[in-house]
């Protein structure tokens, strides 16, 4: 996909105003930011979906059902989704309106565990909540080929770490799993980490040695259960990957394609020539509109 004259115009402000994050004070300053951000979002999503709150054991999780649905919510398809933000930060009705639109387009009920961040709550607490989110529909009588999994950026991580866990608990796939410039790699033995540092207008590599910090709080980054890029992909479902050509996670959705592969399990990439990190939710780009049609049409299909 040709990158939109807008989406070049946004890298050059993002790159204008990316700065290293590197400590705590900045971290409680992007939060604020993020929040003041994600205040533009508000009411988005109800125009859309009708949205519950559902308690899990240690935070809630939101449930959208389209408003023209009107079949049986047990038998209906369900997108379970894993929102990003470094494992530390929440954009909530941000990612309900992103997550509102496409179950719109799919006609499915979504699910958006507010799990649990660092630093308060490092690893495994998100891993922790994801996983009882989907516990949650099996127990609820949801089919597994009636679920499909995505998550953006450190989402993405999260969606690897929830099939590690479903296959090692002896647990039914769900149908599909679809990561958006994800992370889940804190070896950062990543290729791409440092031939696009500079080049990537979001991030640069120290912001995630921070993150990093924050999330493993002392676990070994070698450990699998930490870094899902580096367990077996054995017994996945289908798999759907992005990335952009130039930012530092690039490396992590190529090599978990080719593992993917490598392991049997049906799989389609798409890298993005020159877009920013996780462009699919920035509403405003012609480019996520397109990139969130193909990732809509790749669910479809394994459904």
């Amino acid at each position: 996909m040709k990158q939109s004259i807008r989406s070049r115009l946004l890298n050059f402000i993002l790159t204008l105003i990316r700065r290293p994050i590197w400590n705590l004070a900045q971290l409680r300053g992007l939060r604020t930011r993020f929040a003041n951000l994600d205040k533009r979002a508000v009411g988005k999503a109800e125009q859309l979906c009708r949205i519950n709150r559902i308690d899990l054991s240690h935070c809630q999780a939101d449930v959208l059902q389209p408003l023209e649905f009107a079949g049986d919510q047990l038998s209906a398809k369900h997108l379970l989704f894993f929102h990003g933000g470094a494992y530390c930060l929440r954009s909530p009705h941000t990612y309900r309106a992103m997550l509102a639109g496409i179950c719109n387009n799919l006609g499915s009920i979504g699910v958006l565990p507010d799990y649990r961040l660092a630093p308060e709550h490092p690893h495994p607490a998100a891993i922790d909540d994801c996983f009882e989110s989907y516990q949650m529909l099996l127990d609820k009588g949801v089919p597994a080929n009636h679920i499909a999994l995505l998550g953006d950026s450190a989402g993405g991580g999260l969606v690897l770490s929830i099939l590690a866990k479903i296959r090692h608990a002896g647990l039914p796939m769900p149908t599909s799993a679809s990561l958006f410039s994800p992370a889940g790699d804190w070896t950062l033995s990543g290729a791409s980490l440092y031939e696009n540092e500079g080049r990537d207008p979001m991030f640069r590599l120290s912001s995630f040695l921070f993150f990093r910090s924050l999330y493993l709080a002392g676990y070994d980054a070698s450990d699998p259960a930490v870094s899902p890029l580096l367990d077996s992909f054995e017994g996945y479902p289908p798999m759907y990957f992005t990335a952009s050509s130039t930012e530092l996670l690039r490396d992590v959705a190529v090599v978990g394609a080719e593992k993917a592969r490598d392991a049997g399990v049906s799989v389609a990439i798409d890298i993005w020539p020159g877009h920013c990190h996780d462009m699919q939710i920035l509403s405003m780009l012609p480019d996520s509109k397109i990139a969130l049609d193909k990732f809509c049409e790749f669910v479809a299909k394994h459904w």
